[in-house]
């Protein structure tokens, strides 16, 4: 058990743990600037609670799908292993990248702009805990089929935090439901965790003219964390004009537009795909065309959302017209060719899962350049 968490601690942490501690200073360094800014906020403690359960059971679900760590999975494979010891090793260095990596800074960021008892803090952490645990049962669970089960526990932990909000209520939802994930990976296959790791090879004909779009709308269509990502954005499409009506001072339209174009895994392509982007750099001429085909098909997808943005306005507030098409355009062509220039020059390097990737603080810069033109345009 000690080699199997060792080895998939370094695949995680890296050699080092440098991950662990850059994510320590980065929490240290967020606390400090806060508090000293005297920032405070008030804060519901089911808040606290709802958003260590859900954002952690999001993170650890995009661990436990992704793909880079299954080559090492499938080396220990190879070796004699006993089959609770590797399942408890291997979600116990999920859990610990994931709280220690992801959420340790969330909760760096509730602990300094507001005031929390110490019960409050420990039942915050158990629902991250439990999160990490009842992720990996639920994941399983969907693996072998059983994905209704799964949607309705986690709907019971959700009505404790959301409906009853006491604290009573989510200790017990949060301990139970900590014990039986516990439970059940005690009793899970450890060959229930991988994935057959397939390595890409759309990229031999990308010297074809129209191939490369053609193999980007496949890798849209074939991954489903780019499908989930997008009909997130469609579905925050519909319902950000209902947010933006209630703002009668500032035109909202172009600053929706900007918060839109937050689509990492497709803005990431080249840094999750290091296969594909050797092939492309090594064949001449390509550094154009595939430039060219992929800010299409950014625009393309940001049109999409764009699009249904512009409809959903147009349903709730009214007064949509030709110059809200034209600023769709606009923003959907500059987010497009932003966001192509930056991950063909600046690619992510060494990172260690699929969540590393899609949480970089490069994802932001996009967005936030296109934020500071909406509020210009807003404003002017």
């Amino acid at each position: 058990m000690k080699n199997t968490i060792k080895a998939f601690s370094k695949q995680f942490f890296g050699a080092k743990y440098e991950s662990a501690g850059k994510s320590l200073l980065a929490s240290v360094i967020l606390f400090t600037a806060l508090c000293a800014a005297e920032f405070r906020v008030e804060i519901a403690p089911f808040i606290f609670y709802l958003t260590s359960a859900i954002f952690t059971a999001g993170v650890m679900w995009q661990v436990l799908t992704g793909r880079r760590h299954m080559e090492t999975m499938q080396g220990l494979f190879m070796l004699p292993f006993d089959n609770r010891s590797f399942v408890f090793s291997y979600v116990w260095v999920l859990a610990a990248h994931t709280l220690i990596t992801k959420t340790l800074p969330i909760w760096a960021l509730f602990f300094a702009v507001a005031s929390w008892s110490a019960g409050e803090i420990a039942l915050a952490v158990l629902c991250g805990c439990m999160a990490c645990a009842v992720t990996a049962a639920g994941y399983q669970m969907c693996r072998k089929g059983h994905a209704v089960p799964a949607i309705l526990w986690a709907a019971c932990i959700l009505a404790a935090i959301l409906l009853i909000r006491r604290w009573a209520a989510v200790l017990a939802a949060a301990a139970i439901s900590f014990f039986a994930g516990v439970l059940y990976l005690a009793f899970a296959d450890a060959y229930g965790f991988y994935s057959a790791f397939i390595p890409k090879r759309a990229a031999r004909h990308t010297g074809h003219s129209g191939s490369v779009f053609a193999y980007l709308v496949r890798y849209l269509l074939a991954n489903k964390s780019c499908l989930i990502n997008t009909a997130g954005l469609c579905a925050a499409a519909c319902f950000l004009p209902l947010l933006f009506g209630e703002f009668q001072r500032l035109n909202m339209f172009p600053i929706g537009l900007a918060i839109l174009c937050l689509n990492t895994p497709i803005c990431t392509l080249l840094s999750g795909d290091p296969d594909l982007e050797r092939a492309i750099r090594v064949l001449p001429g390509q550094a154009g065309q595939f430039c060219r085909k992929y800010c299409l098909f950014i625009f393309s997808v940001d049109g999409l959302v764009a699009g249904i943005y512009l409809c959903s306005w147009q349903i709730i507030n009214g007064g949509a017209g030709f110059v809200h098409v034209i600023t769709l355009l606009l923003f959907a062509l500059q987010s497009a060719v932003l966001s192509a220039i930056l991950e063909w020059k600046f690619p992510i390097r060494d990172w260690k899962t699929e969540s590393d990737l899609w949480h970089h603080p490069r994802k932001y810069l996009v967005p936030v350049m296109m934020l500071m033109i909406a509020l210009a345009v807003s404003f002017f």
